[in-house]
């Protein structure tokens, strides 16, 4: 007996020593929410899959649910997946919620900066509750959790919440060999996205972006310009880099645009550049207010 208590007390301190580290974890994440700002969450629920866009600054909350048949591309690979697999299977790939976030932001022309896969039902109850559990898997930190937790509650008790309803025109109907109908974007998406997801403190800075792609893969720049541009960003530009970086660098004048500089930073998790490495990455001046180079890990 007293070899089977200690078994217990053994295994006891190295789960408080798990649980210990995963807290240590959370907290050194990156905070991405800004109550002023808002942002845009991909939520991956046991019972559908969209976006939670929170808007505390505009007093507003909304949800969009996908259409389980909806196609999304994978990027890099290209890869084609039904919503459904998102949801029911998941992704056979590594890092699958970067990937999912990533991939279904650029499918649809808008800036996702938040993930949550979770075991509750997909909606803004739903989504209250993940960010109550340590179980669900997300990307923010404790600090996250606990301020978009209460942007949510606020909003609800203001009755400002609203769902958006997936539009036909923007996705066409296609039959697979199997006699299976699917549903494939197409470029309406990106019209009907500007109306649908700016950020208002964001739009009112009128701020001018050059978008240069040092990912290495083509087509990054318009992805990233189309999800800016949803957000309210004037984006002037596009570039290729002269050569690639790991990681997204921005530079500008940050007291001239605060809130884009911060938007961009949050969302694509920018760091500002040194001043003197910009033309490291580009071979001539611009004009723009701010330059992005897009890096790998975007």
């Amino acid at each position: 007996m007293p070899k089977l208590a200690k078994l217990f007390n053994v295994t006891g301190l190295v789960f408080l020593a798990l649980v210990v580290v995963m807290l240590m974890l959370n907290l050194l994440r990156r905070n991405i929410y800004d109550p002023v700002l808002g942002i845009n969450i991909l939520v991956i629920a046991k019972d559908g899959l969209g976006i939670v866009a929170v808007r505390e600054g505009s007093g507003l909350v909304s949800v969009m649910r996908l259409p389980d048949n909806l196609l999304i591309p994978i990027d890099p690979t290209g890869a084609e997946y039904r919503v459904e697999a998102f949801y029911k299977i998941g992704l056979p790939i590594k890092n699958e919620l970067f990937v999912s976030r990533v991939s279904i932001g650029q499918a649809l022309g808008v800036v996702l900066a938040g993930v949550v896969k979770t075991n509750s039902e997909f909606g803004l109850t739903g989504l209250a509750e993940s960010l109550m559990s340590l179980s669900s898997q997300t990307n923010f930190s404790i600090f996250d959790r606990y301020n978009l937790l209460a942007s949510i509650r606020n909003l609800l008790t203001k009755r400002t919440n609203f769902e958006i309803s997936f539009p036909a025109v923007v996705a066409d109907a296609v039959e697979e060999a199997d006699g299976t109908e699917v549903l494939k974007l197409n470029s309406s998406i990106f019209v009907w996205s500007l109306n649908q997801w700016a950020a208002d403190e964001v739009l009112s800075e009128t701020a001018e972006v050059t978008v240069v792609n040092g990912s290495g893969r083509e087509g990054k720049a318009r992805s990233a310009a189309r999800q800016m541009e949803t957000a309210g960003v004037r984006v002037i530009g596009l570039m290729t880099a002269r050569k690639n970086t790991k990681d997204c660098l921005i530079w500008g004048n940050e007291k001239l645009h605060p809130k884009t500089f911060s938007f961009l930073r949050l969302s694509f998790s920018c760091q500002e550049g040194a001043d003197d490495e910009l033309f490291d990455y580009i071979d001539h001046d611009v004009e723009s207010d701010l330059v992005v180079v897009l890096g790998e890990k975007n």
